[in-house]
């Protein structure tokens, strides 16, 4: 219990000690204590500015809202002229180190309020800092103006190109649908002429079993013979005479058989054909 109490208060006693070296021998001497204008007082320029700590730094004023201006290198005491508050309204002092910059700085912001009389004459004389700052502001505007023309005339072509893709587009897909429709309608044709292949077909197919059908009840020949003139070397001939056997009785029962016989026979008058099936087959 006792080494806890003794370890607070030491640490207490550290923290103290620390405290007090930095604030007065190291703090002093590094980063630099704005004194005067207090944090957002209202002055009247010219403007005092007081520090404690590094005698020369980087002085840096801006107005509310806009970059800081470089006022160069001073040592406190500063008086910052009237010229440098073109118009009322919130300003800022900041003091950055020579050698290390941002790292070691301290800023103040306080109010600028004119005299009435003094005020009067700058309202009817504006300094070269307004008139500047109107300048800047005139040539701002007029850039922004000349960019929303530019911007305004460029989306004006890319609408208009979107207007002719899209009625490109229009006639394509129309076109497309007057070519489906055509499509469709010569389906709708080919179908209808397929159907009536389909029962011609069905039709020539009945025909077809009909004929066969009547084919097979059909007998088939079975003697053939030809014509021929027994004696063609009188005159006038004798009669023509029908030949179904050959010199020896055979009778011709295929075509094939009376075609042989025929082409030797000289008397033959006629080619060879179907007598009938009434001779025993």
């Amino acid at each position: 219990m006792m080494r806890a109490v003794l370890t607070a208060l030491l640490a207490v006693a550290g923290v103290i000690a620390g405290d007090v070296v930095f604030r007065t021998s190291l703090l002093h001497q590094v980063r630099p204590v704005i004194l005067s204008p207090s944090d957002q007082a209202v002055v009247d320029p010219p403007v005092r500015v007081l520090w404690d700590g590094p005698q020369q730094m980087r002085v840096l004023l801006s107005i509310a809202g806009e970059a800081p201006r470089d006022l160069g290198v001073h040592e406190s005491p500063l008086d910052i002229p009237r010229d440098q508050f073109p118009r009322d309204g919130g300003y800022g002092i900041e003091l950055r180190s020579l050698r290390y910059g941002r790292w070691i700085r301290a800023t103040r912001w306080f109010q600028v309020h004119a005299a009435p009389e003094r005020q009067a004459e700058s309202d009817h004389q504006p300094s070269a800092w307004e008139a500047k700052d109107l300048l800047h502001a005139l040539d701002a505007a007029r850039t922004a103006r000349d960019k929303a023309l530019g911007r305004t005339k460029f989306l004006s072509e890319e609408n208009a190109a979107l207007r002719d893709e899209s009625e490109r587009l229009a006639k394509q897909l129309e076109a497309l649908y007057k070519a489906q429709d055509d499509e469709s309608e010569r389906s709708a044709e080919l179908e209808r002429r397929l159907a009536q292949l389909g029962e011609e077909n069905r039709n020539l197919a009945d025909e077809n079993a009909a004929i066969r059908q009547r084919l097979s009840t059909v007998v088939p020949c079975t003697v053939w013979g030809y014509f021929g003139f027994p004696h063609p070397q009188t005159f006038p001939p004798t009669r023509r005479a029908l030949n179904v056997s050959d010199g020896r009785g055979q009778v011709f029962r295929t075509q094939p058989e009376c075609e042989l016989f025929r082409r030797g026979d000289p008397t033959a008058a006629s080619i060879c054909f179907c007598v009938g099936n009434s001779w025993g087959g």
